[in-house]
């Protein structure tokens, strides 16, 4: 049996997974597709994990690409804001 918390951790990861594809996410997804490819035709296994490492940015849209580790605007809008008081301070002269 599948928990609530489980169905709802899944939708969230589906929901990233599909929304929010720009310009950005496009061009790391041709990258890691062509440095998987490239590494599987010549036997170059380095490319094949930095390909995987592209693709799986682009798929769950993490790293600090195209505002994937922004922090959370939302948050700081409901802080309430303290009143600074300042005061002057005079330099005497000898």
């Amino acid at each position: 049996m599948v928990s609530a918390a489980g169905v709802e951790i899944r939708f969230k990861m589906l929901n990233k997974m599909l929304n929010g594809w720009n310009f950005f996410r496009f061009v790391r997804l041709g990258i890691g597709t062509y440095l998987l490819m490239d590494g599987l035709r010549s036997g170059i296994w380095m490319f094949v994990l930095f390909g995987m490492i592209f693709i799986l940015m682009t798929l769950f849209n993490f790293a600090c690409c195209a505002n994937g580790c922004t922090p959370d605007t939302n948050r700081n809008q409901h802080m309430e804001e303290d009143e600074v008081i300042f005061e002057e301070v005079k330099i005497k002269k000898q």
